[in-house]
């Protein structure tokens, strides 16, 4: 370490006069800080959108996942009773939890046919993401996709 003068006064704490940084260092300057939080706002503004666009597949993934449940639930609940249930809780489906969806819909239930729907407000927008299922197609069909706002039923 290089010899330098201490400049200080009897009665000073310690270390009181000496130079907080050596000749030559200056640290950052505005323009550098500028820079970085310029760079930092650049990620943000890509990273939130793809982030929040994960988000809602994920949620849709949910509305798939429950619709095949109900499915499946709507078979077993045939090949015992020779019907189709009305409700979620006569099929065996406890909704234990919050999420995301409402609550199943069974709409033209008969002993032969019924059909499954539920929706979500995804974007907080006046158009719902709306998904069904009937006892002829296992498969989730996705009427009204609320992101893009397309769909047959929207």
């Amino acid at each position: 370490m290089e010899n330098r003068k201490r400049h200080t006064t009897p009665g000073d704490y310690p270390g009181a006069g000496e130079d907080c940084a050596p000749t030559g260092e200056q640290g950052f300057t505005l323009i550098e800080l500028m820079v970085v939080v310029a760079i930092i706002g650049i990620l943000a503004a890509i990273a939130i959108p793809k982030f929040q666009n994960n988000a809602i597949r994920a949620r849709q993934t949910e509305a798939k996942t429950l619709l095949a449940a109900v499915y499946t639930n709507q078979v077993l609940y045939h090949a015992v009773q020779n019907a189709y249930g009305t409700s979620e809780a006569l099929i065996g489906m406890e909704m234990n939890g919050s999420r995301v969806y409402s609550p199943v819909v069974f709409t033209n239930v008969t002993g032969m046919t019924y059909t499954a729907e539920i929706t979500a407000n995804l974007d907080n927008d006046l158009i719902l993401d709306r998904w069904q299922v009937t006892e002829a197609d296992p498969s989730p069909v996705h009427l009204c996709n609320d992101i893009t706002d397309q769909g047959p039923s929207c």
